[in-house]
């Protein structure tokens, strides 16, 4: 079962993890549009397929003992955490060897909080300069490898429970 939870894991993740370098080295963040999200919606779909595939799998082995609940849950989840450590790396590679994706990244936030904050005319210049400061700061905080690390455990995850819980109703339903 280790094998192909590594199988599966990896053969996903990277499918997963491509998506990401995707989204990031081709400036896919620049624009809100339906082009941009694929590579957000193929995050959700790739762990789902692979869970998926994974508990199709284990289910047709042939062994002495049927696959049970516990033992579909625990290698999907496996199989979710190997697909978002290479979610992980993959950001984790950008974060730190494409500093420019970064930078960019970065000041089309600020440009944004800037613009926000300044079309607020409710605000005293002293106290737009203050909520300006602290959205920057929160965005510094917030775009580090462990907020990322735990967005990323959390999709996967979810993803991969969800599906597994179904997927395991469906193929056990068939086979009784």
């Amino acid at each position: 079962m280790f094998k192909k939870i590594a199988v599966y894991g990896l053969a996903f993740g990277s499918l997963s993890a491509s998506m990401v370098l995707i989204q990031f080295i081709n400036g896919l963040y620049r624009a809100r549009t339906i082009k941009t999200a694929i590579p957000v919606l193929a995050n959700i779909v790739f762990p789902a397929l692979g869970v998926f595939l994974f508990i199709k799998a284990i289910s047709r082995l042939q062994t002495d003992k049927p696959i049970n609940l516990g033992g579909a849950l625990f290698g999907s989840l496996l199989v979710s955490t190997v697909i978002a450590l290479c979610n992980i790396a993959a950001y984790h590679h950008v974060m730190f060897n494409r500093t420019d994706i970064i930078k960019d990244y970065k000041g089309r936030n600020y440009n944004s909080i800037e613009a926000y904050y300044k079309a607020d005319t409710a605000l005293t210049a002293t106290v737009r300069t203050e909520k300006i400061q602290e959205a920057k700061n929160n965005f510094d905080k917030n775009i580090g490898t462990g907020t990322w690390a735990r967005t990323q455990f959390m999709l996967c995850l979810s993803t991969g429970l969800v599906v597994s819980l179904l997927t395991f109703i469906s193929v056990t339903r068939k086979y009784s």
